[in-house]
């Protein structure tokens, strides 16, 4: 174990998406940076994810925000594949699609990548190092030992983020679980990135399909505790798999050839995301869309927001207070929106005849417009359905 003694302007925990980005930017601002990740190998285990819109997508997502280099110019080495729609399967087998076009990421290598642009832009970067938040300092374990003393600290270390426990900026909500098995030998549409609905399929989720090639995909389900009801999530994917009326045409003779396990936060952002000299970005901040539990491009957007945040409060251009509403004008009313369509989608999840009619209601265009966090009229509609039937009187039809 070696010691660490340099003086830093700004460290950053975990090296994910956010991380990175929040490194990558601050360095090129100018100020000097840590960069601490726990694990000894950026990018594994590879949690649930890898699909990043292209960008005239992200600009559609996030019309407010600025969207990163890394984030629109991603290097065709890092690319397994390309789909050009999206495929949403009711709990009756229905089919709406909508043209998106997107790009499916190997993880692994991707957020090595990430790390090697904060590097080039002048970041410090230690790994195989634990950084304990304690009285606005940060204490290291594992390869390196010691204390860091930095002016601004960007926690993004994921959803169980231990820099928002360390800065009293935690809180208890339900997250979402997600397992994925990558398959190859399927049937599949390489073009197209799905999405099933359904009790059978992912009680209180989704399940998907999203292509790494021409017979390759990651096949995997999202949920919630609270729909499992005892069941095992890999349980129910394997039961998707093999039962599934549609998806299993497409699956069989499929090999697994590696699982991956992840948390997702399910309930937007904390009401605080900064406190004293504390930010936090991606996943530890809740930058998730609670839609579809999409999140690296947020991730992405947050964290050079914090990076640039930061550099600027240490150089004494601005503050760090400034963090919370830069990030709401940046993704405050898609966040809300998102929380807001799933809380409406939760009152039906529990009813594939429910899912079905809200299904009916809403056509391709709204679909997507609801899955980049904004409110149809249908999707009103349905909410306004939803409290007539819970406000009305015991017996009535």
């Amino acid at each position: 174990m070696r010691k660490y003694d340099t003086d830093v302007e700004v460290a950053v925990v975990g090296a994910g998406p956010a991380g990175s980005a929040a490194a990558e930017t601050a360095a090129r601002l100018g100020a000097k940076v840590v960069l601490i990740e726990r694990k000894r190998e950026m990018g594994t285990p590879v949690q649930c994810g890898g699909f990043l819109p292209e960008v005239s997508e992200l600009e559609a997502l996030l019309p407010r925000a600025a969207i990163p280099e890394a984030a629109a110019e991603i290097p065709e080495r890092y690319v397994l594949a390309r789909t050009r729609v999206q495929r949403i399967y009711s709990p009756s087998g229905d089919a709406k699609e909508f043209s998106v076009r997107g790009r499916v990421v190997d993880r692994r290598s991707f957020d090595r990548h990430l790390a090697w642009r904060a590097a080039r832009a002048g970041a410090e970067v230690l790994v195989d190092t634990r950084g304990d938040l304690a009285n606005g300092s940060l204490r290291l374990s594992g390869g390196r030992s010691g204390t860091v003393e930095a002016q601004a600290i960007i926690g993004a270390d994921g959803p169980s983020s231990a820099t928002a426990r360390g800065a009293d900026l935690a809180r208890r909500q339900e997250a979402g679980v997600c397992i994925e098995y990558e398959m190859a030998g399927v049937d599949i549409d390489p073009g197209a990135a799905e999405m099933y609905f359904g009790t059978k399929a992912a009680p209180g989720g989704y399940a998907w399909i999203i292509p790494l090639g021409e017979d390759v995909a990651n096949v995997g389900v999202g949920t919630r505790p609270a729909y499992l009801h005892g069941r095992r999530i890999h349980d129910i994917l394997d039961s998707f798999i093999a039962d599934h009326r549609i998806a299993k045409e497409k699956l069989r003779g499929g090999q697994v050839t590696a699982v991956m396990r992840g948390i997702v936060p399910a309930g937007g952002m904390p009401p605080a995301i900064q406190r004293g000299n504390v930010l936090l970005a991606g996943d530890a901040a809740g930058m998730v869309m609670a839609t579809s539990g999409g999140g690296i491009p947020l991730a992405m957007v947050g964290g050079s927001i914090a990076g640039e945040v930061a550099a600027r409060a240490v150089s004494g251009d601005g503050h760090l207070t400034d963090y919370t509403l830069r990030i709401a004008e940046a993704m405050g009313r898609e966040l809300e929106n998102s929380v807001r369509i799933r809380e409406v989608v939760d009152r039906m999840l529990w009813s594939d005849r429910l899912m079905d009619g809200l299904f009916a209601m809403l056509p391709a265009d709204q679909m997507k417009a609801t899955m980049r966090g904004q409110i149809p009229k249908a999707l009103e509609r349905a909410q306004d359905m939803i409290k007539k039937r819970s406000t009305a009187p015991s017996g009535s039809g």
